[in-house]
């Protein structure tokens, strides 16, 4: 998935990028009435506070009240696409900009209009920002201090030619060029500028430099990297930093933090090079070669004039410095390359320069490529009874599995097919040490950062992300869509909505916390996601909102229509809007079939399975009453997940793709049935005359179904003995608490 959405920030007018859907399944949506979402006091971008909210790869429990957030919303408004990492360095002294070509200016300020004041006592008393003038804090300097227009400042103060940036343990200077067109040349640019510690000042530890394309001040901007400087001194350096993927309207920023800084001299320019640097495009086609080995293509815009390219692909150790290259200076004729040696699991990162004559272009910008092969599945245990086994070899770099089994559905009319079921009221949680004590009119800050639907839900395979289970409700907690940029919302399987031309309905019921602070309720925004074959990739098809963003305190229900479902669908339900807690007591997708349509159900999930000890992982499963008489299907997925705080190597959670669909087999129906007995529960089922009789020694609730899941018959005194009467002869399943047995009749 490319991309991410998020109420706030992500998308130009209040969103960004493009939204797609695969690991984590994002939507775009809008939020231009939420009141105070933009605050621009504060001028720095600091990405690594956005950085440590990304949910970390294991549900954790985590209360939205103590959550850490930016102190300013400018974090919030940055979000590279994924694939590309940003590689933000200080220039090598090996190779100079100009080595490449001409460099052309862009802007130039020696601060010469600063006549106030000297290097080592600035004037503390003339205003070099009128903040009543501008009213963005980004372009907040008077035009008579600089020799172009459209600068910003916080504690900055002129310095006899130079200008003085303030910082404390609780203040940070700062400066800004203007928005600058740094486009040309695949937006490749370079900041320059002077800096030193003031005399009779301390050494500086911390001065980061960053700069981000502002889209012209829209609410979503791209962030195009940052790095730290080293320690600075009482002597003058000269720093030269590079960015990529400059647009028309990209400032730089200087942020000092603890102690104050000169800064003289500042520069931004591009280099007009022999030979232009290609553009990279994200990998495509990662698959396995064997559980250990991944192969993937890479490709780039062909350049005028190139006559090959150099390549080099590598991954990084954990201070992000280049490793391990698979590939390294390898001359490529063409715009196009197969990498057929990845180890499965490791995130790799690829370069491309072209090659004219004696001159190689700049280095491209890094592309992250990251996967890790699916398992090969096999039926190690055929069906016996209700029972199948599945296994498979361990794939190198996986820590977790997801398997899936699913049931062959097939209409046996016209008639408005029930695709999905979801009853989310009065579940539990996996885990036996956390209790659901909580309700809508009870509610916590409390939430999980994700997990999975267990399959008593109605359907398998439904994961969702900030969520907590509570007596009367599912809980999405749009706190973290909102405020903390992540996802939070109930994502389903991948399901066959191609039936009707792609038209489908998704039903949902729904209320939502009143929020007084921002006068309004958070909404549910259903996201329809299409796979692209081209892209390899989800993406957002449809989007729309319950009730049309009329989710408010009281239960309703809710019709969301839509046209454009196709054979690899998921479909979401966020929180959106608001930063509280939306409530869903039950969903369904109904979409018209014709006799002899037929969709997979999946009836068994298992998230983040264990592999198994030795080189094999199996799973028993046992098949409900539902998919009896019908073909079982199943497949399987490797997941990463690594160490946290290694951003580098180990950060990312991985998840290949699904295996192959491999059919299990047949489930068939029991010719009687001759005192069966229920393992768990120690009760037995046998036939008496026209009756059936269960001896129930645990005391609990009974019922005869259909196969259809129609009740024929119920017994809830909780008497050691019960006695059923059928109908007809039939087909029918006994269930016995949460236990069932098939039998005909």
């Amino acid at each position: 998935m490319q991309g991410w959405c998020c109420v706030g920030a992500r998308h130009k007018a209040c969103s960004l990028g493009t939204a797609s859907a695969s690991q984590n399944k994002f939507l775009i949506f809008s939020t231009k009435n939420l009141k105070n979402m933009m605050n621009f006091t504060k001028k720095v971008f600091l990405v690594g506070a956005l950085a440590m909210l990304t949910a970390s790869a294991g549900a954790q429990m985590r209360d939205r009240s103590a959550a850490t957030l930016p102190s300013t919303t400018v974090a919030s408004m940055m979000k590279a696409p994924k694939s590309v990492e940003r590689a933000t360095r200080l220039v090598s002294v090996k190779k100079a900009p100009a080595d490449y070509g001409k460099e052309v200016d862009i802007v130039k300020e020696n601060f010469a209009k600063m006549t106030t004041g000297s290097q080592d006592a600035p004037d503390y008393d003339t205003d070099l920002n009128d903040y009543e003038m501008y009213d963005n804090a980004w372009i907040n300097m008077l035009a008579d201090f600089t020799q172009t227009p459209g600068w910003g400042s916080h504690n900055a103060y002129s310095a006899g030619g130079a200008i003085y940036l303030e910082a404390d343990n609780e203040t940070q200077g700062q400066l800004n060029t203007p928005m600058l067109n740094v486009s040309r040349n695949s937006g490749i640019c370079f900041l320059q500028f002077d800096a030193r510690v003031p005399e009779d000042n301390e050494v500086v530890e911390q001065v980061v430099v960053e700069a981000a394309e502002t889209y012209n001040m829209q609410p979503s901007w791209k962030f195009l990297g940052n790095t730290q400087l080293p320690q600075l001194t009482t002597d003058w350096q000269t720093y030269t930093i590079q960015f990529y993927e400059g647009g028309e309207y990209t400032l730089f920023n200087i942020v000092n933090y603890s102690a104050p800084v000169l800064i003289d001299n500042v520069r931004v320019f591009q280099v007009d090079q022999y030979v232009a640097t290609p553009t990279p495009n994200p990998h495509k086609n990662y698959a396995r070669v064997d559980d250990n080995t991944a192969k993937f293509d890479l490709s780039w815009s062909a350049v005028d004039g190139a006559e090959s390219y150099v390549l080099n692909v590598y991954d990084k150790d954990a201070n992000g410095k280049p490793q391990n290259y698979i590939q390294k200076d390898v001359e490529v004729k063409d715009n196009k390359f197969t990498v057929d040696n990845a180890v499965t699991g490791t995130i790799y990162y690829y370069t491309v320069s072209a090659k004219k004559g004696e001159h190689v272009s700049m280095p491209s910008v890094e592309v992250q490529v990251k996967g890790i092969v699916e398992p090969v599945l096999s039926v190690s245990s055929p069906i016996n009874g209700d029972k199948y086994t599945a296994e498979w070899k361990n794939v190198g770099g996986a820590e977790r599995y997801n398997y899936i089994s699913y049931f062959k559905q097939e209409a046996t009319e016209d008639c408005l097919m029930e695709v999905s079921k979801l009853n989310l009221v009065g579940m539990k949680y996996d885990s036996d040490d956390m209790e659901v004590e909580y309700s809508v009119d009870n509610p916590t800050s409390y939430t999980l950062d994700r997990g999975a639907l267990a399959d008593e839900v109605g359907q398998a395979g439904w994961t969702v992300k900030h969520y907590a289970i509570y007596k009367d409700a599912l809980t999405i907690d749009a706190f973290w869509t909102v405020e903390a940029k992540s996802d939070a919302g109930l994502i389903s399987p991948e399901m066959d909505l191609s039936k009707d031309n792609g038209k489908f309905r998704v039903k949902l019921r729904a209320c939502a916390e009143y929020l007084p602070a921002y006068e309004a309720y958070p909404q549910a925004a259903v996201a329809l996601f299409n796979y692209d074959e081209e892209k390899g990739d989800y993406v957002q098809s449809e989007l729309i909102y319950a009730g049309d963003k009329n989710v408010n305190g009281d239960w309703k229900r809710y019709d969301c229509d839509f046209t454009t479902g196709t054979a690899r669908s998921i479909v979401g339900i966020y929180g959106t809007w608001a930063p509280g807690n939306l409530y869903l007591s039950d969903v369904a997708i109904h979409q018209n079939y014709k006799k002899g349509d037929s969709f997979l159900n999946p009836f068994h999930y298992l998230n983040w399975l264990v592999p198994g000890t030795g080189e094999t992982t199996s799973v028993e499963v046992t098949i409900p009453a539902k998919a009896y008489e019908r073909e079982i299907y199943h497949q399987a997925q490797s997941v990463r997940v690594k160490a946290e705080g290694d951003q580098f190597s180990g950060a990312t959670f991985l998840e290949s793709r699904f295996s192959d669909l491999q059919k299990v087999g047949f489930c068939p129906l029991t010719n009687g049935v001759n005192d069966a007995k229920l393992n768990v529960s120690g009760a037995t089922v046998s036939l008496a005359g026209n009756n059936i009789v269960v001896n129930n020694p645990q005391k609990a609730a009974v019922a005869l179904y259909t196969l259809d899941g129609m009740l024929v018959a119920s017994d809830n005194s909780c008497a050691e003995v019960v006695t059923l009467s059928a109908t007809a002869h039939g087909k029918y399943v006994v269930k016995v608490g949460k236990q069932s047995v098939k039998l005909v009749f």
